[in-house]
């Protein structure tokens, strides 16, 4: 089921620079359902965010700038790119779509404040929690899906939102006891925004301290619940669809790995990305892919830009495409210092 890679495909890479407005800097690059590549800037009073849009073969699609907001989460959906975008200099932020299809840039929410816990759907889309305990579920173009409140469900304070590839959203309160334990308490949310009762997950008796807890799906419906704080990551537990007690970790994981994994296009296994420096010319991204039995199905390294170019980030889209967000050159042209931001990817390597 996992896609065999040629080394040609690895060879027919593309790439893009955009040259940013004077004491600019850049910021990060997505893919979206199609395939479009967005690249991000933002100038140098912070107070906005411009970006362009590339087709597949890198011809121009569109271009624009967000007032306001100097950074998004660029959540590839396919029709564009949804996320919070946030002011640089206050305690606010919005849910925006950036409409490839339309070619517009849509507000899809009311400025918020305060904490907010988001997860992506899989299936397209993203479902928020706030500190009022309301859980929303936003359509993969930012429309209100359905909203429900768990203040009478969930006794204890929100921590983390997980949705699985069914849509169903599962919200974990952690709370620290006297004993230094801590007791997670769940709530399941089913696809169509309604909720279960709250039940006892787990009791973690040595909690890392300052941990930041994530929810990520696995195939079949299920959702993996790591910690990470100051000293590292480590895979707490996994959660089946809707069920309400704890199970391990998969047996792939159990070995102590804890690089980040994303799902295959299809449903056709895991991927993990991780780096190799035994290239001169630059560091390598290597992508390790598994099958859904947990089975290693080898390797796909990227192939070097040949200008010894660090690693910085990437990403696979839904459609299978492969961006890399690589570091900028800084000219420090007397008149007009400026940075240059570029990308390369791979269209559908991974489909």
């Amino acid at each position: 089921m996992v896609p065999v890679i040629q080394p040609e495909a690895l060879a027919a890479w593309k790439y893009a620079t955009q040259a940013t407005a004077t004491y600019g800097s850049c910021d990060s690059s997505a893919v979206d359902g199609a395939g479009n590549i967005i690249m991000t800037q933002m100038p140098e009073n912070l107070m906005s965010m411009g970006f362009k849009v590339l087709r597949p073969d890198g011809s121009d699609l569109w271009s624009g700038g967000v007032s306001n907001a100097n950074t998004m989460q660029l959540l590839g959906q396919s029709q564009g790119f949804l996320g919070r975008s946030y002011h640089p200099f206050e305690d606010l932020s919005w849910l925006m779509f950036l409409d490839n299809v339309n070619r517009q840039v849509a507000v899809r929410s009311e400025p918020s404040t305060g904490l907010l816990w988001g997860a992506e759907n899989p299936v397209g889309g993203l479902h928020e929690m706030g500190e009022d305990k309301t859980v929303r579920a936003y359509s993969d173009v930012g429309q209100l899906r359905w909203s429900t409140s768990l203040a009478t469900v969930l006794s204890g304070a929100p921590h983390v939102v997980g949705v699985n590839t069914e849509g169903h959203t599962l919200v974990l309160s952690i709370t620290q006891t006297s004993s230094g334990a801590a007791e997670v308490e769940g709530v399941w949310v089913d696809s169509a925004g309604q909720p279960g009762a709250s039940f006892s997950a787990l009791t973690l008796p040595n909690p890392p301290q300052y941990a930041h807890f994530t929810l990520v799906p696995l195939l079949q419906g299920g959702l993996l619940l790591s910690a990470q704080n100051y000293l590292g990551k480590t895979w707490v537990a996994s959660f089946g669809s809707l069920q309400t007690s704890a199970g391990p970790v998969p047996g792939w994981l159990s070995n102590g790995d804890t690089s980040p994994f994303a799902l295959l296009p299809g449903g056709r296994g895991y991927l993990r990305w991780g780096t190799v420096n035994e290239d001169p010319s630059g560091c390598q991204f290597e992508a390790r892919l598994t099958a859904p039995s947990g089975e290693s199905c080898g390797t796909v390294r990227l192939p070097s830009t040949g200008m010894g170019d660090s690693c910085f980030m990437v990403s696979v889209g839904r459609d299978g495409t492969v961006v890399e967000s690589l570091p900028s050159i800084y000219v420090s042209e007397s008149h007009r210092p400026y940075s240059i931001c570029r990308a390369r990817w791979w269209p559908a390597l991974f489909h």
